[in-house]
């Protein structure tokens, strides 16, 4: 039996969806060191990466849960038999979504003050000031990509993934313009960098939107009010022709995204907590962490995300024909292609961990002890990297099946033992960050190895 089918549409796509995630990865690794060569391990770049929890956690919950797990298997549904209903799908839950999206941006800049003394305890003055500041910039970029997520949702359910790959590399090209440009400008003009750096954020966002919108409504997308037809017109005309929260395939996403954005929104409290925690440690540990955290999430998004995005479409499409057979094995080819691709590249970062760290992010500010500590963490992290590249092609095989409580029950768990066990590692044991890296690793090693499990059991009923 041929491990790859090199001739295959999936391989294919996967290749391709591969290398564009790896340009992404490389621009951000790219990213990384320009910001670690200005501005070191310190409070600058801990201030920044703590203004993403929140904004995060808005998309997330709102959006992200819909887009990753719901939106594309119930916009298929509807596109094999009625390709109109399917658009109408699309921009009803569009409008919905970027309403509550706003909406709770709202809510957030006016609290961004208690919020940020609950993300970041361990600063105080000056800092807090900043981080509460730049958390309202930040808060931009969420309104963003409530419909960037949209155009990519639509995009990967028609296998259009060019632009859809495309995006990440934008964005990233948008934060390194602010780390270069933005940045210094302000601080020419007696402003703190770091709204340059806030920014290059906001502006990678609307990059990301700007390469995903033509093809979308190349596509058939359309903005504004939706079509309506007799049994929809009183609906719709309630909330000025944007909204029709009954429509069916609106209720069906609605069902389904609920346990996964419990999910989602259970992941950005952990990682909020661990932002905490890190806080409270010696200065530059946060981004020690995220720094070594981006490096391992290369394997993970490069092969592992790259192989559940290519696979979704065709599993949803397998499954919403009952099409076992096919769906079965699709599955069991994505699961040995992400093994067999991410484990070599995770034993070879493992070994070459300093030497990766010294490559691309030493120099400039950076280098020394927050040199060492970050090959460390990066080391720590491979030891998980395979089962948290294999989760996201289990969960799809969930996601297309319609079935999201299996999943999002494991990720929570995991989520709470990452806490548990990065407390005590931390605070009993002492390892400081190295053990909040331990506690991400042992906990995404478990979620795969239950969703293995779980899926088993689950198949075998459908």
């Amino acid at each position: 039996m041929k491990l790859f089918n090199f001739k295959s549409k999936i391989f294919k796509a996967g290749a391709a969806l591969a290398f564009f995630s790896l340009t992404a990865k490389a621009a951000g690794l790219l990213r990384d060191r320009i910001l670690a060569s200005h501005f070191g391990a310190g409070s600058t770049l801990d201030i920044y990466y703590s203004a993403f929890k929140i904004p995060d956690l808005i998309f997330n919950l709102v959006v992200l849960g819909a887009v990753s797990s719901a939106l594309i298997p119930v916009f298929l549904e509807h596109y094999r038999v009625d390709r109109e209903k399917a658009w109408r799908l699309a921009k009803n839950f569009l409008n919905i979504s970027f309403a509550a999206v706003s909406v709770s941006a709202v809510i957030v800049f006016v609290f961004a003050g208690p919020l940020s003394a609950v993300i970041a305890p361990g600063f105080s003055g000056a800092a807090r000031e900043i981080l509460k500041n730049l958390l309202r910039v930040m808060l931009l970029s969420s309104l963003i990509f409530s419909l960037s997520a949209v155009m990519g949702s639509v995009l990967q359910a028609l296998e259009r993934f060019l632009a859809y790959s495309l995006a990440p590399i934008f964005y990233n090209a948008g934060i390194i313009v602010g780390a270069l440009y933005f940045a210094p400008w302000a601080g020419s003009r007696g402003i703190d960098e770091i709204y340059g750096l806030g920014a290059g954020v906001v502006f990678g966002a609307l990059l990301h939107l700007a390469v995903q919108l033509p093809p979308a409504l190349a596509a058939g997308f359309r903005f504004g009010k939706l079509t309506v037809s007799s049994s929809t017109r009183f609906r719709a005309s309630r909330f000025g022709g944007f909204f029709d929260f009954y429509d069916d395939g609106f209720r069906k996403i609605f069902r389904l995204l609920i346990p996964r954005t419990l999910g989602l929104g259970a992941f950005s409290a952990g990682s909020a907590v661990i932002n905490a925690l890190a806080s409270t440690m010696a200065v530059g540990s946060i981004t020690a962490f995220n720094f070594a955290n981006n490096l391992q999430f290369v394997p993970i998004s490069v092969l592992g995300i790259s192989v559940a995005t290519v696979v979704f479409p065709k599993l949803s499409f397998h499954a919403a024909g009952n099409e076992k057979d096919f769906f079965l094995g699709k599955l069991k080819k994505a699961l040995r292609w992400a093994f067999l691709m991410v484990a070599p590249l995770a034993l070879a970062m493992f070994v070459l961990r300093r030497e990766i760290i010294g490559l691309i992010f030493t120099g400039g500010a950076f280098g020394g002890r927050n040199a060492e500590l970050t090959a460390s963490v990066l080391g720590i992290f491979m030891l998980g990297v395979i089962g948290h590249s294999l989760v996201p092609v289990m969960t799809r095989a969930f996601y297309a099946l319609q079935n999201t409580k299996i999943p999002v029950t494991m990720s929570v768990l995991s989520i709470f033992l990452n806490i548990i066990l990065g407390s005590f590692f931390t605070f009993v044991l002492g390892w400081g960050i190295k053990g909040l890296a331990l506690s991400f690793s042992i906990a995404g090693n478990f979620n795969f190895l239950f969703l293995y499990v779980y899926f088993k059991k689950f198949f075998r009923k459908w």
